[in-house]
């Protein structure tokens, strides 16, 4: 359950550095320990790039990006920001719980993720979104200043959620905590944030009852856009019938998976085409059938051949009379069982 709702509120990083900025922060917070994560975790992200997180097992503010480390008085202030931060929202995860009535045993997750935006034109933007168990539950709107259900529970509980936490806080932290930080990161952070990672790739094939699926793992590249596709015979384009999701890496990098669904030809090629702004040129990636594969399809084949052909050398025997063919012809049409074919 719990990495099925931390997918389905997956945060959307946009990668913007020309003429805008943002600052984002993306909040978890799991009820029960016992998990391969940690109980509370941030990740924070400037113009898509991952410069910082913070966890409930280190309770210490870490810097991802290696130029920010000179803010080391200014790291120290957000460790004690983070951990107050963490008591703030383990209280709305628990009256979450208590106001639907949720076993404290059981698993719960509360998400947050928020944004700065500082404009060209010097304009500020913004955003924050509040989840609960996977299920967006709350927008915050910046200009009315209050918290807006999206989902039919979350009408149930917004008044008391807008009373409770006042959204106010939320607007003034967008507006002036949040753009400090990022006028104070940019300058420093730059270098980094303009630099290009060219992505890795790794192509493989998978079998199952619906037959051939062909996948292509694009891993390890910055910035985040990308354009990942499967062409066939050099020219025709396979569409994937799943969504594919860009994911960050711990390192600040990024993965990717596109798969597709094919039905073997023969002659027919596969290759993968990535298109990244690390690339002078889109990297294709041919898929090379294993010799394991191979084996597979050479195994039946040549059984069958050899099948016939020691049937057609019997039947030319029986025609010539061949006493040792027509004794165990006769042999077999007798036996009450069929003679296996080994």
């Amino acid at each position: 359950m719990l990495s099925v709702a931390l997918l389905l509120f997956s945060l959307s990083i946009p990668a913007v550095y020309c003429g805008s900025h943002s600052l984002q922060y993306r909040i978890a917070l799991v009820s029960v320990p016992g998990y391969d994560v940690p109980q509370y975790s941030v990740v924070m992200y400037i113009d898509g790039l991952q410069y910082g997180r913070y966890n409930s097992d280190t309770q210490c503010a870490q810097a991802l990006a290696p130029s920010l480390n000179a803010l080391s008085e200014h790291i120290e202030n957000q460790t004690k920001y983070a951990q107050e931060y963490e008591v703030w929202q383990r209280h709305r995860l628990n009256f979450l719980m208590g106001f639907f009535n949720k076993s404290k045993g059981d698993t719960h997750i509360y998400q947050r993720k928020c944004a700065c935006e500082l404009h060209e034109d010097g304009t500020i933007g913004g955003y924050e979104e509040i989840a609960f168990d996977g299920k967006e539950f709350f927008i915050f709107d910046k200009e009315r200043v209050v918290y807006v259900p999206v989902t039919q529970e979350a009408v149930m509980v917004s008044h008391l959620w807008n009373i409770r936490y006042d959204p106010t806080d939320s607007k003034v932290y967008v507006e002036n905590d949040c753009i400090e930080n990022l006028k104070l990161y940019l300058p420093i952070i730059s270098t980094d944030l303009e630099k290009k990672v060219p992505p890795k790739v790794k192509v493989s094939s998978s079998e199952s009852e619906s037959g051939t699926k062909l996948h292509c793992r694009v891993y390890g590249f910055y910035p985040r856009d990308v354009e990942v596709k499967w062409i066939k015979n050099g020219r025709d384009e396979i569409h994937s019938e799943e969504a594919a999701q860009i994911l960050p890496n711990p390192d600040g990098t990024y993965q990717i998976r596109v798969s597709v669904g094919v039905t073997p030809e023969e002659g027919a090629t596969y290759s993968c085409h990535i298109d990244h702004s690390s690339l002078e040129t889109p990297l294709v990636v041919p898929f090379e059938p294993s010799k394991r594969s191979i084996l597979y399809i050479i195994i039946p084949v040549s059984a069958a051949l050899l099948l016939l052909l020691l049937l057609f050398l019997r039947a030319q025997q029986f025609k010539k009379g061949d006493p040792f063919v027509l004794l165990a012809f006769e042999r077999e049409t007798q036996s009450e069982q069929p003679v296996p074919i080994v």
